[in-house]
């Protein structure tokens, strides 16, 4: 039986992951923020020179890029099956109390993607959310088989087979994206989008965020990032199956075995990736690369926990307000970059604008530990949980 100090435990690490992870996060969303991404390849070099261009691809690609999208989708998956068991514990519907939290972030995820940021990952786990009661009572087996094969498999082969075959439906979605900007005005040129990101007019900002959303989904399709998140899920499943026996942070074998197996699999192949020009993550390089390491940093965490649990517990604040500082970096990010803001986009180099990033998240870490001395939650997530209970007849306790 678990204790109720292994219990806490259990949170504050997982809460200091997930924290974590929302810092690696940002610093792969901050390209985006800062109009990095906006810039062609030649504007980056005139602007930061050759030498930073190529360090901050492969600083970018070797470190961050899908690593930390993948540590939360784990936790995602990891907190279902968390929920679930407590709830069932309880004697509640747990699986219709977790499909209505689900639709309540689905809803959250489609009003921030149309109205702050298209790059929005919330709609994406709220979709795939919803499928995850269909594998609740899968073996742990059949989990990790079905995941390996939704990461690893269905990317490669399926890039390969719409090669062969000439499909290309994400183009499908990049063309309805230019069109919407188009009709609203906007000059959808390579060498203009910088220059269309920093518009200050109710127009320009319109073409911008409503051709956003169709294009962030191309983008998706073409990385292949909807089934890989997908089987990051369902090995979260699993880790949250062993968190609930408590069978998974005292074993320590098992995580050494995640970080060597997965350093092994994972850096040969993002250095490989890192030194590379011009590799996206529909690459293959990319595809097995990406989860591996992930799961070596979570590894990693864990085990090294113990020993220097009063720095890594900094994270647990912002981690146990996940969703309030998620969509914090994209408010600040509209209101410091974009051109209805202050305009900023295009003014910071990668040292410049990664060290904002640290600034924010270090800001976060301070105004989350004031805001939980004061409150259970933070307010993004006191409304979630309002609005999932609020129609129940017996919402206390779960």
């Amino acid at each position: 039986m678990v204790t109720a100090s292994e219990q806490k435990e259990r949170l504050e690490i997982l809460d200091a992951l997930r924290g974590f992870a929302l810092l690696g996060i940002l610093l792969a969303n901050i390209l985006y923020w800062s109009g990095w991404s906006a810039m062609t390849l030649e504007q980056k070099v005139a602007f930061a020179g050759a030498d930073a261009v190529e360090w901050q691809y492969r600083f970018h690609h070797l470190f961050i890029d899908g690593k930390f999208y993948t540590i939360f989708s784990l936790l995602f998956g990891a907190g279902f099956a968390l929920q679930i068991a407590r709830l069932s514990s309880r004697g509640v519907d747990g699986l219709r109390i977790y499909r209505r939290r689900v639709l309540v972030l689905l809803g959250m995820g489609i009003v921030h993607s149309l109205l702050i940021w298209d790059g929005d990952i919330l709609t994406l786990y709220a979709l795939l959310g919803l499928l995850l009661p269909f594998f609740f009572r899968w073996s742990e087996r059949q989990l990790l088989i079905t995941a390996s094969i939704l990461i690893f498999v269905v990317p490669i082969a399926g890039a390969w087979a719409f090669a062969r075959l000439g499909w290309e439906p994400h183009q499908y979605l990049f063309a309805i994206s230019n069109s919407i900007a188009e009709s609203l005005g906007a000059d959808t040129s390579p060498d203009k989008a910088l220059e269309w990101f920093r518009r200050d007019d109710v127009a320009g900002w319109a073409s911008w965020q409503l051709s956003g959303t169709p294009y962030s989904w191309a983008l998706r399709i073409e990385s292949w990032r909807i089934p890989k998140v997908l089987g990051i899920m369902l090995i979260g499943l699993v880790v949250g199956r062993q968190l609930a026996s408590d069978s998974l942070l005292g074993n320590r074998r098992l995580l050494w075995q995640v970080l060597a197996s997965g350093l092994a699999i994972g850096l040969p192949a993002s250095v490989a990736y890192a030194l590379i020009p011009d590799l996206g993550q529909e690459d293959w390089l990319s595809a097995i690369g990406t989860v591996p390491l992930a799961l070596a940093y979570a590894a990693a965490f864990v085990l090294v926990w113990p020993r220097a649990r009063p720095l890594l517990k900094q994270f647990g604040p912002v981690g146990r307000m996940a969703l309030t500082s998620y969509l914090t970096h994209s408010l600040l990010g509209v209101i410091f970059f974009f051109g209805i803001g202050f305009g900023l986009a295009g003014a910071f180099g990668p040292l410049a604008f990664y060290a904002i990033a640290l600034l924010i998240f270090s800001a976060q870490v301070l105004f989350s530990k004031w805001w939980l001395r004061r409150h259970e939650q933070g307010p993004m997530e006191a409304f979630w949980r309002r609005a999932t209970y609020a129609p129940l007849v017996h919402p206390a306790g779960a």
